[in-house]
């Protein structure tokens, strides 16, 4: 294991549950994962959402940030993702629109900055679950994370290619400094 995936699994240890064992915080962080050509969210996306619904459910978070690009294939993402909440029975006034999470590191820091939060349950793939818990740590924010098993949901191939990425995307994490 390199530098920055042992800085990951430090920044992370201890704080990636499940649905039923995460704390109860105000808010789930929902990171996006792309919109489909019909304006419906890919198939690793709705497994986050599904994720941020049970969290809902289960009273372990109040309200959910869907944080995502502006501009998917035509379509902006945290929109789609309110959509797709709202569909599933999750109220409209606890869905807040993040259009400038671009990438996590922009989540995070906006959910810092912008939102002034210093508590939060990220939501996102579980290969991407690690950096995504400490980058949110960077920007001040207490992070726990539950993730969306994809390789579980027949993901296998986007979960493995997501892996892989993961590697690179942590080593940027790491040395990026903001």
């Amino acid at each position: 294991m390199g530098l920055p995936s042992g800085w990951a699994l430090v920044r992370s240890v201890g704080r990636i549950k499940a649905v039923r064992d995460v704390r109860a915080t105000e808010f789930a962080l929902v990171l996006g994962a792309g919109v489909r050509w019909d304006g419906l969210p890919s198939r690793i996306l709705q497994g986050r959402l599904d994720v941020a619904r049970a969290l809902f459910e289960a009273g372990k978070v109040r309200r959910i940030i869907v944080s995502g690009s502006p501009e998917s294939r035509g379509h902006s993402e945290p929109a789609v993702m309110r959509h797709y909440l709202v569909s599933q029975g999750i109220p409209v006034s606890s869905v807040v629109l993040d259009e400038s999470g671009v990438d996590t590191w922009s989540s995070c820091r906006r959910a810092s900055e912008d939102f002034e939060l210093r508590e939060i349950t990220v939501v996102t793939t579980r290969f991407h679950l690690r950096r995504a818990v400490a980058l949110c740590r960077r920007a001040g924010i207490d992070a726990h994370g539950v993730g969306h098993d994809a390789a579980a949901d027949g993901l296998r191939r986007v979960s493995a290619r997501g892996a892989r990425r993961e590697f690179l995307a942590t080593t940027k994490a790491f040395w990026w400094r903001r």
